[in-house]
């Protein structure tokens, strides 16, 4: 989405003309949510009912105008508390008013909150449990703000590392995507906060994303772009799903029954209720297509035009029914009825920063080190350059947070080195002062940034305003330079071999400057990993010619297929810079022992997957192990391997622990577009074990055989795998 920061510009005065357009009746209830006590004669005010009870006997006492008001948000204007979008409540009805914030990077409302690191972080830690604290933290200070709905994940796949969103998306891969997608819901919902995973679906670019039209073809539409959201459906159970401003094979994504009723609501097993992206509705039908709420500066779902559409018979009164009970037990799950949803608290911006220095600490990603790091207690003389280091980076759009504080590498590095250490800065505007700096001192850090936003997508991979050639220029002055990156996504590195360590930070957050601190001295050991692969230079990457990028006369082209991200580089054989999954560590790991849990089996069986990992070094420190599965070509071709399973694993120096990973059926199958269902070949599938999609030093095979006896004893002749998305 992309709005003001703030309820007193455009989207307000929007939201002023929004509320001139509607009915007197619904212009007039901004007040707040009346009390929740039972009411005489209404039923659903009893919280000891089920949710679809109590909206089933709601949904009845409740007139076309009730119901269209349920359709429909208005802009924040109109709301008791700040927030970037609101349902009006119908007070006689006992209905509460619902606010709505953005926040997939921290609670973005006009008000101050906790900047959480760029969400990209959460995937990169490998360990869904960051992304439930992650996710927690959000919603906490959304409740406290007043906020029933969150706007967040971002979870499309990284499919352009161009996209000028990646930073708030989770990867290229579905498994890791929708799993940290799935717990970051858990975390906010935790809260009695509604989470919206968006955006549904193939919104992979933000070039035309308003009108361009994602062509893809059924298989790859189903394998990786619906396949996030359903482990995440599966995972969170999210109260809300967002569609998309894209179109999805030329009908836009809110209005599109194919992708919101077919697969959303059937496939995928959804049951909350869909808002749309800001203004992405085309139509009164959308409700028929399942689009629930059309959110402000849309006019498509106004009483009137739902008047006129129901003459017309282009959508009915039992579509109307639909979408409004779905919405309505939503808000009674949350127990939205059963409370005050306008009350605030004080945000424990102690607590939540120490959360975000945490995800941080977790999910930085060491990419290369000759040597020089972790630095020592008596570093001696360091050199701090790059105005980065006191301007901590931060992505742009909906996802930029107010933040309550933010501290700085330059001060934390000062505090962390001590008294016994000498610390100089320059900002690396002048490149010569920048060198002599850096030559003057025994480590030279050069802190440098890219510049990612909603709205528009980065023209190349080159980090801006010259700092190549100040990364190069500290290089020649320093043989111990280290870069860190502050970065929402990859980025070129011509300087590379001349630098001796490079930290990937992210955009690190409230507490980034003290967690790299920590990272940099070696009081915690690097152990994220890359959840996108960084291609070597803009033309090795899958989308490569203007038709599948950014597209011609409004169509671009998915012709890549199911090769996005490191199955295309596995596929074509094309070396990356880094590959998915790859992160080093102060100490070492060793893998060893790998077993299966049963050789073969039938296309419903689970694969457990055992293998001993040692810590071989000298340092405690965690490892990301992963499971990747090469499929057997006999029905359809697949990409070389694929992520099956992953895990997190913290070893002390010289300790062995026995991991087991679990690969679902469903990271054994392929979409077939004739049953239209995920289906399990028969034949010998591999199972590599390692550290990255590029060092699986194991090697195991399981075969699932067409003959296999099936749970009522008769073979097991049907390879259809049913809608089950959950993760191992």
């Amino acid at each position: 989405m992309s709005r003001p920061k703030s309820g007193a510009s455009v989207l307000g005065r929007l939201g002023m003309v929004v509320a001139a357009a509607l009915p007197l009746a619904m212009a007039m209830v901004v007040t707040p949510a009346v009390p929740v006590s039972a009411s005489s004669g209404q039923p659903w005010r009893n919280a000891g009912q089920p949710p679809q009870r109590r909206a089933d006997e709601l949904l009845a006492a409740m007139t076309l105008a009730d119901k269209v008001n349920m359709l429909h948000g208005v802009a924040q204007s109109l709301s008791p508390v700040p927030t970037v979008g609101y349902i009006p409540p119908i007070p006689r009805l006992g209905v509460p008013g619902v606010t709505m914030t953005d926040g997939p990077a921290g609670v973005r409302n006009g008000q101050k909150a906790t900047e959480m690191p760029a969400p990209i972080s959460e995937a990169a830690s490998f360990d869904p449990s960051v992304a439930r604290d992650y996710g927690g933290v959000v919603g906490t200070e959304a409740r406290d703000l007043g906020q029933d709905q969150l706007f967040g994940p971002g979870m499309n796949i990284a499919r352009v590392p161009t996209n000028g969103r990646n930073f708030e998306y989770f990867s290229e891969d579905p498994l890791l995507s929708g799993t940290t997608a799935g717990s970051y819901v858990r975390g906010v919902q935790s809260k009695g906060v509604i989470a919206t995973v968006k955006h549904y679906v193939a919104n992979n670019q933000e070039t035309s994303r308003q009108t361009i039209s994602a062509n893809i073809d059924d298989r790859t539409l189903h394998e990786i772009y619906e396949k996030n959201f359903g482990i995440a459906i599966a995972d969170g159970h999210p109260g809300s799903v967002m569609c998309s401003y894209n179109r999805v094979n030329s009908v836009y994504s809110c209005s599109n029954s194919a992708t919101l009723t077919t697969a959303l609501r059937g496939a995928l097993g959804f049951d909350g209720y869909v808002v749309s992206d800001y203004p992405a509705t085309h139509d009164t039908t959308d409700v028929a297509a399942g689009l629930n709420v059309e959110l402000p500066t849309g006019f498509h779902e106004t009483l009137p035009a739902v008047q006129a559409a129901l003459a017309a018979g282009k959508i009915t009164r039992a579509q109307i029914d639909d979408r409004v009970r779905e919405t309505l037990t939503v808000l009674f799950r949350f127990g939205l009825f059963d409370r005050d949803t306008t009350a605030t608290s004080p945000i424990d911006q102690n607590a939540d920063n120490a959360v975000a220095q945490r995800v941080e600490e977790r999910s930085a990603v060491l990419l290369k080190n000759d040597d020089v790091l972790p630095l020592s207690g008596g570093a001696g003389s360091i050199a701090v350059i790059g105005a980065t280091a006191k301007n901590s980076a931060q992505g742009g759009g909906s996802s930029q947070v107010n933040p309550l504080s933010v501290d700085n590498a330059y001060d934390a590095i000062t505090t962390r080195a001590g008294s016994g250490a000498k610390v100089t800065y320059a900002d690396g505007s002048d490149l010569s002062q920048a060198a002599n700096t850096a030559k003057a001192a025994k480590t030279a850090l050069v802190f440098v940034r890219d510049r990612s936003s909603e709205g528009s997508d980065r023209t190349s991979l080159t980090l801006p305003d010259n700092q190549d050639a100040l990364i190069s220029a500290v290089a020649a002055a320093n043989a111990r330079t280290v870069v860190v990156l502050e970065t929402g996504a990859p980025a070129l590195m011509p300087w590379l071999p001349k630098v001796a360590g490079v930290l990937e930070a992210w955009y690190p957050g409230a507490r980034g400057g003290a967690a790299i601190a920590r990272l940099l001295f070696g009081d915690v050991s690097p152990s994220g990993r890359l959840p996108q692969t960084w291609p070597a230079s803009d033309r090795d990457v899958p989308a490569n010619t203007a038709r599948q990028y950014p597209g011609v006369n409004g169509e671009e082209s998915y012709s890549e297929g199911v090769d996005v991200g490191y199955r295309w580089y596995d596929a074509r054989g094309v070396t990356p810079l880094f590959p998915f999954g790859y992160g080093l560590s102060y100490t070492s790991f060793a893998y060893s022992h790998l077993a299966l849990g049963h050789r073969s089996g039938t296309s419903g069986d689970p694969v457990t997957v055992s293998f001993d990992i040692t810590n071989t070094g000298t340092r405690t420190g965690a490892e990301a192990p992963q499971v990747y599965v090469s499929k057997p070509h006999t029905v359809v071709s697949s990409p070389p391997r694929e992520l099956g399973a992953f895990g997190k694993v913290t070893l002390r120096p010289g300790e062995t622990r026995r991991v087991t990973l679990k690969v679902s059926p469903r990271e054994l199958s392929y979409w077939d577009s004739g049953a239209q269902a995920f289906t399990v070949q028969d034949g010998t599938y591999g199972l590599a074990v390692g550290g990255s999609s590029r060092s699986l030093p194991l090697i195991a095979h399981y075969t699932v055989n067409r003959t296999a006896e099936g749970l009522d004893g008769h073979p097991d002749v049907d390879h259809t795998v049913r809608p089950e998305y959950r993760a191992p």
